[in-house]
């Protein structure tokens, strides 16, 4: 479905999550899946304001000591992760 959705979404976010979660299964999943690859192709600016608006910039944790941060943050934080995983695997 993941798949599906990011060559049937025509570039457009809303169209490819809504294709992700139409065919039913795993909808959660799917959508929040086809959402993050397609954030990932296209970068924050080719998300609708509609989606991310209601955001404010901010995601609430369940985990103690961890309460609240930006998004953006937290994106730069998972980038920064990532960078130096890659860094590690190469030697």
């Amino acid at each position: 479905m993941v798949v599906a959705a990011l060559l049937h979404g025509r570039d457009d976010f809303t169209r490819t999550v809504g294709v992700a979660v139409a065919g039913g299964f795993d909808t959660d999943c799917n959508g929040a899946t086809a959402g993050s690859i397609f954030g990932l192709m296209h970068g924050v600016d080719a998300l609708p304001e509609k989606w991310i608006a209601p955001l404010r910039d901010r995601i609430r944790f369940r985990i103690m000591g961890l309460s609240e941060m930006h998004i953006s943050d937290l994106a730069h934080r998972t980038y920064l992760l990532a960078r130096h995983s890659l860094g590690a695997l190469r030697g």
